[in-house]
C-alpha cells in the first residue's frame, strides 16, 4: 500500500545547504531580480532549499582553505556582506615529516600555492550564506533529509524527504510524521560526497555512472585553542610522510585562522584495497610529532569531526545532468586534490547550475536538452581547465610517495632524505599489520568517544538503524570472511565507533547513534555490503567552527 504523503510544489528543489547550493540559489535569485527589473517581467519561481542538518552548517566540515575566485564571480561584495573570513593566507610551507624530524621542501611550485587564499570555517561560511539566500526571498528547511527519489515517466520530479516518529523496529510512535514529496520540475543534488540519492540516481540512470570510479579519502579534523606567540594569523603548514608508510597516500595540515586558534587534521586515502586504515589515528600520531605537539602544547581541543573526499577528479566526475536534474559540488566530483582545495570549485559549479536553471526558466524548458547547457558551461569555464591540469595528480601517488611526489613536480632535493632503492606500490596484504599500541592522553591524543563528544553528534536513539546490512550478510561475510581475511576492519576505519564485534560467539554490534554522517563505511567497506541511508533530519554532527 502506498504511503499518503502531503505534497508541495516547486519549480526548483536544491537537496543539501552546501555552499555549491547556497551559491547558486542565491545567483539564481539575483539572476532573476535583475532580468525582472531590466525587462519587467514577473518571473517568480517558487524555490526552496533542503538539508538534512539541525542548522545551516551543522554537517560542513573542511580545513577551510578558499580560493577567493568564486566569490568575486557570484557575490563580489562578499567582504561588505560579513563574510566570515578567519584570515588570509600570510605564509605557506610544505613538510616532509620523518618520526621525529621534519625537512621543508625547498621550493612550492605556483600550482600548489594557496596565496591570496582565504581561511575560514566551513561550518560559519555555510550559516552565513544560508542567511544570505534567506533575504533573498529562498526558503530554507532543515532538519529534512531526502530519503528517496520521485520519478514519473522516466525522468526525477521531486524527492521524498524522511519520516519522522519510527521506533527502531520501523512501528510508527505517537508523534510519527509521514516525509513530504517536494515536487519540482529540476532538483538539483549537492549532498556532498557520496550522497545517498545520488546514488540513487546512478542506479536509476546509467548516464549518472563514470566511466573510472570515484575514489576517496577520509579527512578527520581538529580545532584546538593554542596559547599565544606560536603561530602568525594566516599561516599554513601542509605535510607528506609520518605517520604514513612511503607506500599511503595522505598527509596532514595545520592552518591559523588567528594566532590562537588552529584547523589541524589528516588526510588518509580509503577504499576497499585499504580497509585496515584506521584514520582517527593517524591524526593522533601526526599531532605527537615534536614540531605539532609543540604547536599544540597547553592548547585545548574544542571541536572534532571526520568526512569522507571524493578525491578521483575529472575522470571519476559523474555526467552533471540528467533527466530532471543537476548535480552540484562534490555531488558532481568537483575537488582539486592537487591543491586541496574543492569549495571554489562547488561554488563555480553553483553559478554555473544558476545559469542554466535561469534559461530554463525563460524559455519554460526544463527538458534534459536544455539542463545539458550545464555541461557545456563546465567544460568551457575555468573549473574545468583547473581539474583538467590536475587530473593526473592523485593516481600519480599509485606508484608511492617519492614517485608520486616526482611526477607531481615536487622534487625531492631534500638535505638528509634518502629515496631509497624502492619506489614501486607493493600490494597490500589483507591483513592488518601490527601496530603500536596507542594510549590517549586525553590532552594532546584523545580516544574516538572523546573525538566524537566535541563533534556535537546528537541523535533520536528510538530510530531505524540508517546504517542496512543484510542479516546473511552479517552472518556470512562480517562474522566469517571478513573475520579471516581483514580481521573487521569496520572497527577502525569508522572514526565514530559504530560497528563493535562483542561476545562470544561473536556478533556485529550497531551504534548508529554515533555515526558522523562521514560515509567512511560505505566507500571503504571491501565487500560493499555497508549501505549507508540518512537516518531521521536533525541528526549527525554539530559542527559550527569546523
Amino acid at each position: 500500500m502506498t504511503q499518503e504523503r502531503e505534497s508541495l510544489e516547486f519549480d526548483i528543489v536544491y537537496v543539501g545547504a552546501g555552499p555549491a547550493n547556497l551559491a547558486s540559489a542565491i545567483h539564481l535569485q539575483r539572476l532573476i531580480k535583475r532580468h525582472n527589473a531590466e525587462t519587467g517581467d514577473g518571473l517568480d519561481p517558487a524555490i526552496a532549499i533542503i538539508d538534512k542538518g539541525r542548522y545551516p552548517g551543522a554537517h560542513l566540515l573542511s580545513g577551510t582553505l578558499v580560493d577567493p575566485r568564486a566569490f568575486e564571480e557570484f557575490l563580489p561584495d562578499y567582504r561588505a556582506l560579513g563574510c566570515p573570513i578567519e584570515a588570509t593566507v600570510s605564509g605557506e610551507t610544505l613538510w616532509f615529516l620523518g618520526e621525529k624530524r621534519r625537512f621543508a621542501f625547498p621550493f612550492l611550485p605556483e600550482k600548489f600555492s594557496n596565496k591570496n587564499s582565504l581561511l575560514l570555517s566551513l561550518s560559519r561560511l555555510g550559516k552565513w550564506l544560508a542567511e544570505r539566500a534567506e533575504e533573498e526571498g529562498i526558503q530554507l528547511f532543515d532538519s529534512t533529509a531526502a530519503a528517496a527519489p520521485y520519478l514519473e515517466e522516466g525522468r526525477l520530479q521531486g524527492i521524498v524527504t524522511d519520516d519522522k516518529g519510527l521506533d527502531k523496529d520501523g512501528n510508527q510512535k505517537p508523534d510519527y510524521e509521514p516525509g513530504l514529496l517536494l515536487k519540482s520540475k529540476v532538483t538539483v543534488i549537492g549532498e556532498g560526497s557520496d550522497g545517498s540519492l545520488s546514488r540513487q540516481l546512478s542506479k536509476l540512470f546509467l548516464g549518472a555512472t563514470p566511466l573510472t570510479p570515484q575514489r576517496y579519502e577520509t579527512g578527520v579534523k581538529e580545532t584546538w585553542r593554542i596559547p599565544e606567540g606560536r603561530i602568525k594569523a594566516g599561516e599554513v603548514h601542509q605535510s607528506f610522510g609520518y605517520p604514513l608508510s612511503a607506500e599511503e597516500y595522505g598527509g596532514g595540515w595545520i592552518y591559523a585562522f588567528s594566532a590562537t586558534l588552529l584547523s589541524v587534521g589528516f588526510i588518509s586515502s580509503l577504499g576497499p584495497e585499504s580497509p585496515d586504515c584506521n584514520q582517527h589515528l593517524n591524526l593522533q600520531r601526526f599531532k605527537e610529532h615534536p614540531f605539532v605537539a609543540g604547536l599544540l602544547k597547553g592548547g585545548s581541543m574544542i571541536e572534532s569531526g571526520a568526512r569522507t573526499i571524493a578525491s578521483g577528479g575529472l575522470e571519476a566526475m559523474p555526467l552533471l545532468y540528467g533527466p530532471g536534474y543537476l548535480l552540484t559540488g562534490e555531488s558532481a566530483g568537483m575537488v582539486n586534490m592537487q591543491r586541496h582545495k574543492g569549495v571554489h570549485l562547488a561554488m563555480k559549479s553553483g553559478i554555473l547550475a544558476a545559469e542554466t536553471l535561469f534559461d530554463a526558466l525563460l524559455h519554460d524548458d526544463f527538458s534534459i536538452n536544455r539542463l545539458k547547457g550545464y555541461d557545456e558551461r563546465f567544460r568551457n569555464s575555468w573549473a574545468y581547465e583547473e581539474l583538467l591540469a590536475a587530473r593526473n595528480y592523485r593516481k600519480a601517488f599509485d606508484k608511492g610517495l617519492y614517485a608520486g611526489l616526482v611526477q607531481a613536480g615536487l622534487q625531492l632535493t631534500i638535505p638528509g632524505l634518502s629515496l631509497g632503492a624502492k619506489a614501486g606500490r607493493k600490494k597490500r596484504k589483507p591483513l592488518i599489520a601490527e601496530k603500536k599500541e596507542f594510549t590517549p592522553d586525553g590532552k594532546l591524543t584523545f580516544s574516538k568517544s572523546e573525538s566524537l563528544y566535541r563533534s556535537g553528534t546528537m541523535h533520536e536513539e528510538d530510530q531505524p538503524c540508517h546504517l542496512h546490512i543484510k542479516a546473511e550478510d552479517i552472518e556470512e561475510i562480517c562474522l566469517k570472511r571478513c573475520r579471516i581475511e581483514f580481521q573487521n576492519p569496520c572497527q577502525h576505519f569508522c572514526p565514530g565507533e559504530v560497528y563493535e564485534i562483542t561476545g562470544n560467539p561473536v556478533s556485529l554490534k550497531l551504534n548508529p547513534a554515533n555515526c558522523l554522517h562521514c560515509k567512511t563505511c560505505e566507500v571503504t567497506d571491501p565487500y560493499g555490503i555497508i549501505t549507508w541511508t540518512p537516518p531521521e533530519g536533525g541528526g549527525g554532527p554539530g559542527y559550527k567552527l569546523s
